[in-house]
């Protein structure tokens, strides 16, 4: 009899020790429990993104420039004026023709130094044409000078390169007499193509390293325009 008031006592134990567990978690300590889990995790999160851990969305650096900028545009030259016994320098052309700078003086002229072989060159060439074509009643002579070096002393080559691209305007063979001074004039570097816009008094008034086919032309008609209405002058 002894023992089964024993195993019936350790039953209610049982049955009273899980009615105290199953009583403990009620549904407002779940939510308690639930609701304190929430703020630790968003505290941990919040203390790692304010070191820099998460943060992925920042700016670039201030020194990192955007492609997307625009390009701020370069400050005008000051003109730059040309000796007179530059201008009164007699050089040649490659069909034998003598000319000076002078003989433009009531022109507004631009010269290009170019090579036959220079691959920039040859993309401005057609542009250069157009604005001979487009100019040229207005006052304006284009010029082009091919030196010596450049073209291993073959003035023939560039007679050929000439013919074939249809080029209306004169080209000078120069032996550097003309083009070092020139550069040099505006500190400018020994580089292929350049370009001077000159105004009928003798200035540069621009002055183009390089080609940059969407910024080139547009900024050469520019200068041009002006020196033809007497912009450019001081």
């Amino acid at each position: 009899m002894a023992t089964p008031q024993n195993s019936s006592n350790k039953k209610n134990e049982v049955t009273s020790t899980e009615n105290g567990k199953s009583s403990f978690w009620t549904p407002g300590r779940v939510a308690i429990t639930l609701i304190v889990a929430v703020l630790i995790v968003g505290y941990a999160i919040s203390r790692w993104s304010s070191n820099g851990n998460v943060n992925n969305t920042s700016a670039a650096p201030p020194n990192r420039p955007d492609a997307r900028q625009p390009v701020a545009p370069a400050a005008p030259m000051a003109a730059v004026p040309l000796p007179t016994e530059l201008r009164n320098t007699s050089v040649q052309t490659i069909d034998g023709e003598s000319l000076k700078l002078s003989d433009f003086a009531d022109k507004v002229v631009v010269l290009n130094i170019w090579a036959t072989w220079c691959g920039p060159c040859r993309l401005e060439m057609p542009e250069l044409v157009k604005i001979s074509n487009e100019y040229k009643s207005r006052g304006l002579v284009v010029l082009g000078l091919a030196t010596t070096y450049n073209e291993q002393n073959d003035p023939q080559r560039v007679k050929n390169y000439v013919k074939a691209q249809n080029v209306p305007y004169k080209i000078i063979w120069d032996d550097g007499t003309l083009a070092g001074p020139l550069v040099e004039a505006v500190q400018g570097r020994s580089v292929i193509p350049q370009s001077f816009v000159i105004s009928r008094d003798g200035r540069i008034v621009k002055h183009f390293s390089g080609f940059n086919a969407y910024q080139t032309p547009q900024l050469m008609r520019q200068a041009i325009e002006e020196s033809l209405s007497d912009k450019g002058k001081a």
